[in-house]
């Protein structure tokens, strides 16, 4: 290879490496990594005089083509959207899809050493990450926060790097005692920093990939070894749901107050408010009983500058995280409760924490409880403004309405918006305005987007090169597509900027530009290494 080929060639790693580090932290810096990936590939195209062949190669690679599909659908789907500006947006969002997969199919495949450093460049660009905002944001660990630990990106979108980083420092972790250390720290550190999130998804998604690395690991052991290590897997989820339901059984535990005799009026003389009906639990103690709201306002207004009806620093009503708090702590709702509260506890009731025990317990079961908490109060109440979980049931519930009445072909590109916002005011939905959102489903959203077939052939899209290409065969390819899929469960994956990166980049490197992988077009030029 020549001086000048050796130039390109290292530009064309750089840039992927760029692109693996910045995911992260920058969607400015990342946007920069692919214009220099697409601008190499351009300048040395035209300087081998290869540009032609590029687009040949990229354009009857039927993988790539199938790939790129993915994006053709939604290109197609604006001619039918209700909403053409949210359908542009979403097809500029896919533009990776595009950008990569030509580059990456053109060219000769990264070789092993490359594509090592590549993956190895994003997984410890994370790690780094995630140091960063620690020192950023350690205070919000001790008032109960987590969404707000994740800086630059959103904390959903980190998890998935974390799993992923944790994957490729299993899969890449060389033969050196230092590495391998090192490593091995890392993987104990992306593993605590998903539970400082609080990323019950993100523990799931470890939990299915070391199943699968268990059950690829014993194919190749003794008979005893390997029907040992499999029937063993089947604990896993037998004692993920022991933990889950000793965790509610001990939520559920309630006091010994007896609701049919409870106290008229507070020590002050006010007549409390009690819901016998739907009282709710903090800490096992009821939470709406006991309540003399003109002495618990005049009470916290002479501790507090916030005021009663106003909003806590999440953005929550503080008279309900107050009376959460003094509930968590077993305290009636009056002045004599206010009073019992210490200074931090009027600080960490300001900061919108609504539990005693919040920031004191394992993230994990602290979250756990939060949603048994939140799924409570949509129980009683219908309306899940506000709580992840129970809203996600509202928007699956109001999804499906839509994906029922628009079966063939769908609502088009962007057609979701205007689409949910007028089946949440037909099915007379209780969630606020600021929360009728849509699906938080891909799977759910592409088949509102396109139908039945939509959904069926952006699946083929997924799965067929892979397919081709053999990556279905390898672990690491394997582990991100069980991130990627469980990951469309819960969200709108490919609906951010962050998401369909992580989607388009890490899925063309990982099937188009894998060592060894078969361009299936004409050959390549060995200099062009674009």
């Amino acid at each position: 290879m020549t001086g000048t080929g050796q130039g390109f060639r290292r530009t064309h790693v750089a840039a992927l490496a760029l692109a693996a580090i910045m995911l992260p932290w920058s969607e400015f810096l990342l946007s920069n990594a692919q214009f220099l990936l697409l601008g190499n590939w351009l300048v040395e195209g035209i300087v081998r005089k290869d540009l032609g062949g590029r687009f040949r190669r990229a354009f009857t690679h039927p993988g790539a083509l199938v790939f790129m599909s993915f994006f053709g659908l939604h290109a197609l789907g604006l001619l039918w959207t209700d909403d053409m500006a949210w359908g542009l947006d979403l097809c500029r969002i896919l533009l990776p899809v595009i950008a990569f997969t030509p580059v990456l199919a053109s060219v000769p495949p990264l070789n092993r050493s490359e594509l090592r450093a590549v993956l190895l460049f994003g997984a410890w660009s994370t790690f780094a990450s995630t140091l960063v905002c620690l020192i950023m944001r350690y205070p919000v660990l001790a008032e109960g926060g987590y969404r707000e630990l994740s800086v630059f990106i959103s904390h959903i979108r980190l998890a998935l790097l974390l799993c992923f980083s944790i994957a490729v420092f299993v899969t890449h972790a060389g033969r050196g005692a230092l590495i391998r250390s090192a490593h091995a720290v890392a993987i104990a550190w992306c593993i605590a920093f998903l539970a400082l999130l609080h990323s019950l998804p993100g523990f799931g998604m470890l939990l299915v990939m070391a199943a699968y690395g268990i059950w690829h690991w014993s194919a190749s052991r003794s008979t005893l070894l390997r029907r040992s290590s499999r029937l063993a897997l089947l604990l896993i989820p037998v004692l993920v749901l022991a933990w889950v339901d000793r965790v509610r059984t001990e939520f559920h535990r309630m006091d010994a107050t007896d609701l049919a005799r409870l106290d008229e009026r507070s020590a002050g003389g006010e007549y409390y408010y009690h819901d016998r009906e739907r009282p709710l639990l903090e800490n096992g103690h009821y939470v709406w009983i006991n309540v003399a709201d003109s002495e618990l306002m005049r009470g916290w207004e002479e501790r507090s500058a916030l005021r009663y009806h106003g909003l806590d620093a999440r953005g929550d009503t503080l008279r309900h995280t107050l009376v959460r708090y003094l509930a968590s702590k077993g305290l009636r709702k009056d002045s004599l409760g206010v009073r019992a509260l210490s200074e931090e506890d009027v600080h960490r009731v300001e900061n919108g924490v609504p539990n005693v025990e919040a920031g004191r317990k394992g993230p994990l079961r602290a979250r756990l409880e939060q949603i048994l908490y939140e799924w409570d109060e949509y129980s009683v109440s219908g309306d899940a403004s506000g709580h992840s979980v129970a809203m996600r049931r509202e928007f699956t519930r109001t999804g499906w309405a839509i994906a029922r009445e628009h079966p063939v072909i769908g609502t088009g590109t962007g057609g979701t918006r205007p689409a949910f916002a007028r089946m949440y005011e037909r099915l007379n939905s209780k969630l606020g305005a600021d929360w009728r959102l849509r699906a938080h489903n891909q799977y759910l959203t592409l088949m509102i987007s396109f139908g039945v077939l939509g959904l069926a052939w952006s699946l083929f899209s997924w799965w067929w090169p892979a397919w081709r290409a053999g990556a279905l065969q390898r672990p690491l390819f394997i582990c991100w597509a069980i991130i990627f899929g469980l990951s469309c469960l819960g969200e709108d994956t490919l609906e951010t900027q962050p998401g369909a990166t992580f989607f388009a980049f890490f899925y063309a490197l990982l099937v188009f530009a894998y060592p060894g992988t078969d361009l299936s077009a004409p050959a390549a030029p060995v200099h062009a290494a674009g």
